[in-house]
């Protein structure tokens, strides 16, 4: 969500809140702030129409989705894949394709090429996988650390703080999760404290954007109201700068 707008700034709003947008093919509509007043703002819309105030926090100056699928060679077919697929297929109804990122791989190396290519251009990222308390697990690598995503990965300066959004078992863990979320590049960090069900981990994810991105909930309320919503997803843990926000302790 976006901060300190001014007059003239490009932004996404939410098509759901604006009826002039109700025939728009995306979810999100790319426009231009006319107005700010305190913590509202106008903004155009289609045929020289102008909204009226609403609150900044359902705006975004910048939106991305970036999701990585991480495959073992022994469950993808039965497991990755299909919550790959009900992850993307969603989102690709939530934002416009320029915005949205899906790739599939299976080491570090590659991870890291992608990354250091692309990753500016994204506010958030899904991690889809096998994990542990300390880990996530490369088919060609075998298990990675936080220290390793750190030096491998995340060590690459430019474009937008990541909140980073795991659906790997045992990831909310402090030893990786709550570290990752200390690393200079991440934002927030939120996945399971225990092993979870690929179904409640696709719909606490599609739960959590849906809150977050079209109704303009702060990353802790949208988590927040995730975890209640969603059967079988209080395990889900956030973190932020290395400090529990949100789950069990």
């Amino acid at each position: 969500m976006a901060r300190n707008l001014k007059v003239g700034d490009s932004v996404y709003v939410p098509c759901s809140k604006f009826s002039e947008l109700t025939d728009q093919p995306s979810a999100f509509y790319w426009t231009k702030v006319v107005d700010v007043k305190d913590k509202s703002i106008k903004v155009d819309l289609p045929q020289q129409k102008v909204s009226d105030f609403f609150g900044m926090s359902l705006a975004h100056d910048n939106l991305g989705l970036l999701i990585i699928s991480i495959g073992d060679f022994e469950t993808e077919t039965a497991l990755l894949d299909p919550l790959s697929k009900s992850v993307l297929q969603y989102a690709r109804l939530l934002m416009p394709d320029d915005a949205l990122l899906y790739i599939k791989l299976r080491s570090l190396s590659e991870l890291k090429t992608y990354w250091q290519r692309d990753q500016a251009a994204y506010t958030h990222v899904v991690l889809i996988g096998h994990g542990s308390n300390s880990g996530i697990k490369f088919g060609v690598d075998g298990w990675v650390t936080a220290d390793q995503f750190q030096q491998e990965i995340l060590r690459v300066w430019g474009g937008a703080k990541k909140t980073i959004i795991s659906l790997c078992c045992q990831t909310g863990y402090k030893a990786f999760g709550g570290k990752l979320s200390s690393f200079a590049q991440c934002k927030y960090f939120m996945g399971p404290y225990h092993s979870v069900h690929g179904a409640i981990a696709s719909q606490f994810c599609q739960t959590f954007l849906a809150y977050h991105l079209l109704e303009g909930k702060t990353t802790t309320v949208a988590f927040k109201k995730a975890r209640e919503a969603v059967p079988g997803s209080t395990s889900f843990r956030l973190w932020e700068n290395d400090t529990l926000k949100g789950g069990p302790k």
